[in-house]
């Protein structure tokens, strides 16, 4: 079981800047607020839910609940700043042993290796949470996530054709991509 509390991991990105890995909490509010404030429309127009609303984001501190979602933030350390944001999703009912997983690096913080590096911890969080399988829809047009993901165990199941609706009625395809928690080679016998 992990100590939800007390969790922490470090990391180091690209540029050399200092990182800390821990799970959002109540204290966090005004943090996760003002990073997606700060986000231009063009970043998270291709997000789920509008993050921009504050309504929503207190909703997520105030209901708060690790058995159905890990929220798993990047700190920077120099200025003690949320820069990202990651999610696990558990699956419900016949779907529990699956989790899905959600992504969000501010601005400054992309193509700095963040992005994987909160994805590895998500595989890694997931196999303590004994998840079977783990899932990401991701918009067809991004192909470097694609990549990214597919370089962490992740295969393309299918593509869902007009299945994201942006907000301005624009439609896109998304790719379905699975991985098992436990890869086929990395388990033991």
């Amino acid at each position: 079981m992990i100590n939800y509390v007390a969790y922490r991991k470090f990391a180091t990105l690209k540029n050399g800047k200092r990182v800390m890995f821990r799970f959002l909490n109540e204290q966090d509010r005004e943090a996760l607020v003002q990073m997606f404030q700060e986000a231009p429309e063009e970043d998270i127009r291709f997000l789920k839910q509008d993050v921009k609303d504050q309504k929503l984001v207190n909703a997520w501190v105030d209901n708060l609940d690790y058995r159905k979602v890990l929220p798993l933030v990047a700190v920077d350390l120099e200025t003690n700043r949320i820069i990202a944001d990651a999610t696990l999703h558990r699956g419900k009912h016949a779907a529990k042993h699956i989790g899905e997983i959600r992504i969000f690096a501010g601005r400054g913080f992309r193509n700095l290796g963040l992005g994987s590096l909160m994805l590895e911890e998500l595989i890694n969080l997931a196999l303590q949470e004994n998840l079977m399988w783990l899932k990401a829809e991701i918009l067809a047009d991004h192909k470097k996530v694609i990549k990214a993901f597919r370089a962490k165990g992740f295969e393309h199941k299918c593509t869902l054709d007009d299945y994201f609706l942006r907000k301005d009625a624009v439609t896109h395809d998304v790719v379905l991509m699975m991985r098992p928690v436990v890869k086929r080679d990395d388990a033991e016998f």
